[in-house]
């Protein structure tokens, strides 16, 4: 039966994406737990108050963007009608989510070592940038020209040049620019 092997096939999301998500969530609470008890009882400055809140901002709304990506459908019998984006994909966007999140949860914890650990968190602009560049900006800039039949530009190039070169001579005889005005001359 086909609905009973879609059905088993979202279920199979399903139950990935609720492992994924546990796992990502223990990730970031595991983290920013460590921070704060290594901070509370270390002593913080205004610098790591910013950028801890910073962090846990950004955590929170990459695991919902992730989280919400991931909600399933259910029709109004209660059947599973789409299991959500499966985040166990390779190559979707929820590949840059668990990045973001594993960079920042280790930009947390290496921050405790030195405060300098927090400018890996330049990595994740910097890849965007990369990508940007690599993917729309360079192939628009270097695209090649598109390419007209060569029977056109024969066809326009010396004709256009031809009527120049007359203009500038003045031999065209019937424009009336290039005559004196008379009174018994009209045409």
């Amino acid at each position: 039966d086909v609905s009973s092997g879609i059905n088993a096939e979202y279920g199979e999301i399903l139950a990935g994406n609720l492992a994924t998500l546990q796992f990502y969530k223990r990730m970031i609470t595991v983290s920013v737990f460590i921070y704060a008890i290594v901070k509370w009882l270390g002593g913080f400055e205004w610098l790591d108050v910013i950028l801890s809140v910073s962090a846990t901002i950004g955590l929170s709304l990459v695991y919902g963007s992730m989280s919400g990506a991931a909600n399933p459908s259910y029709s109004s019998s209660g059947a599973l009608v789409s299991a959500g984006t499966d985040l166990n994909m390779e190559g979707g966007m929820t590949d840059y989510f668990k990045d973001l999140i594993m960079v920042t949860c280790a930009c947390l914890l290496l921050s405790l070592i030195s405060h300098y650990f927090w400018y890996l968190w330049l990595v994740v602009p910097g890849f965007a940038l990369m990508k940007l560049w690599t993917s729309i900006i360079k192939p628009w800039i270097f695209a090649p020209a598109p390419e007209t039949p060569q029977d056109m530009q024969q066809d326009t190039g010396p004709k256009k040049g031809m009527r120049q070169t007359k203009q500038k001579k003045g031999g065209s005889n019937n424009s009336s620019f290039n005559q004196p005005m008379s009174a018994f001359n009209l045409r």
